[in-house]
């Protein structure tokens, strides 16, 4: 009984092939799909994406430390609006503590908040090294590293905390669902473009030399499009239904 249902579900598996390769022959598109599917994905895919989540993660906390020491940027647990998440209400506290101590505390945050960005920015620029390796099918460079990608990287990451910030006080101050609209489209728009060209620069500073600049916008687009799309999400959707008061004015409060 087991080796007749084994024989159909083998020969339905070879029809099925067959209606595919016949598909594929009379469909360019069809073609693609299947190309794109049915490419190789080495083991290495999954260890670098979840590499370089991690890495981007520990690379946000000493940074947010730096920014607050650095320039003052405090918060309180009585100013910030309820219902957020114990992680963040975790760093928002700690840096806050940091930023209202002492002068020396203070210092002493700066700095080794800043060596612990810049190791944390470092290992993103490599995990993104061996991306490259495997995107382009090269071998990876020897010799000494610039410090140029990291820096860039650091300083790319605070454009976008201060575009985020100036997007989400533009759409608090918007009244009205029409003008909300406008601005969520105009902010996001804005957003898109910035960490397009941060991307593209980053992967320009790090590209082999025989692959032209041009062949990275594709990617620079998809991350921005991606990233961008997930941002939205969370405002327009996600942050609305969370639990806890919702904000009264200048906010998206969806049903």
């Amino acid at each position: 009984m087991a080796g007749e249902r084994r024989q159909r579900l083998e020969a339905l598996l070879v029809s099925g092939q067959a209606s595919l390769e016949r598909a594929r022959a009379r469909s360019l598109v069809v073609d693609t799909v299947v190309g794109v599917v049915r490419r190789e994905r080495p083991v290495a895919v999954g260890i670098l994406a979840a590499s370089l989540a991690f890495r981007l993660f520990a690379l946000l906390i000493p940074l947010a430390y730096v920014l607050v020491a650095g320039f003052g940027f405090a918060g309180t647990r009585a100013s910030r609006p309820g219902g957020e998440d114990r992680m963040s209400e975790l760093v928002v506290d700690s840096v806050a503590a940091a930023s209202q101590s002492s002068e020396r505390a203070r210092w002493l945050a700066l700095i080794f908040g800043g060596l612990a960005t810049l190791l944390a920015a470092a290992g993103v620029v490599e995990v993104l090294r061996w991306i490259q390796v495997l995107a382009w099918g090269i071998r990876p460079a020897r010799g000494r590293r610039s410090p140029w990608p990291a820096l860039g990287l650091v300083g790319g990451v605070a454009v976008l905390g201060l575009t985020s910030a100036l997007a989400e006080q533009a759409r608090g101050d918007a009244r009205g669902l029409a003008s909300e609209l406008t601005v969520l489209l105009v902010t996001a728009a804005g957003q898109f473009l910035v960490m397009a060209l941060l991307w593209l620069a980053l992967s320009y500073s790090m590209r082999p030399v025989a692959v032209r600049w041009t062949a990275l916008i594709p990617g620079a687009l998809l991350f921005a499009g991606g990233f961008q799309g997930y941002a939205l999400a969370v405002t327009v959707y996600f942050t609305p239904r969370r639990p806890g008061p919702r904000p009264s004015t200048g906010r998206w409060a969806w049903p």
